[in-house]
């Protein structure tokens, strides 16, 4: 005869299973860590109740924030010229931690993909053209990952543009084609923010 799991444990197996990159081994390990420590159950249950009423998407940028505007848009001291386009919160703290940009951002959360079911309409453009206009950006940085999606979406973003008076440039491509901005290094970022690529003047 088989031996089950209790079925409260079996459950959360099943659901730590369901979680990115995590597959039923990770989970089965990381319950079975969960039920010797009650105070961690504790915190991570309180946390992970608050966490979908706590942090909303700033208003501007779309980045993540317990305030209805993150503390990016608000700083003033910011260059408002310029405009950087992220796929996700990941990427855009990634880029912050180098120290070489200090204009605003702005966070797609989704790049194209078809088979996904994600399209222009998705990607909400309309809100980044209503910045570009009402924030008087000069340019626009479109810092991707050098992937299929990435790409495709970047060429979408660069038509979408085509008609407004912003200059269009790309992070160099010292990051290797295929891999996600999130796993380059600092100082090959620095060098990509830097060396970035013109794709439409003003």
């Amino acid at each position: 005869m088989s031996v089950a799991y209790p079925l409260t444990l079996k459950k959360l197996i099943e659901t730590l299973a369901l979680l990115p990159g995590l597959g039923e081994k990770s989970a089965t390990r990381l319950s079975l860590y969960l039920l010797s420590r009650p105070d961690l159950c504790e915190t991570l249950g309180e946390l992970i109740k608050e966490l979908p009423y706590k942090v909303k998407l700033c208003k501007f940028c779309r980045n993540l924030s317990e305030e209805e505007i993150c503390p990016i848009c608000r700083d003033e001291s910011r260059d408002s010229n310029f405009l950087c386009i992220v796929e996700n919160p990941v990427n855009l703290f990634h880029i912050e931690n180098t120290g070489i940009y200090r204009g605003y951002y702005w966070v797609l959360h989704y790049l194209m993909s078809p088979k996904d079911g994600i399209g222009p309409k998705e990607l909400g453009l309309d809100h980044l053209l209503f910045l570009i206009q009402n924030r008087n950006i000069k340019e626009v940085i479109i810092a991707l990952s050098p992937t299929l999606a990435g790409e495709a979406t970047a060429a979408y973003i660069l038509e979408v543009l085509k008609d407004y008076p912003v200059k269009v440039t790309k992070i160099a491509c010292g990051i290797p084609m295929g891999m996600e901005l999130q796993f380059v290094d600092p100082l090959t970022l620095k060098k990509a923010l830097s060396g970035r690529e013109l794709l439409k003047e003003k």
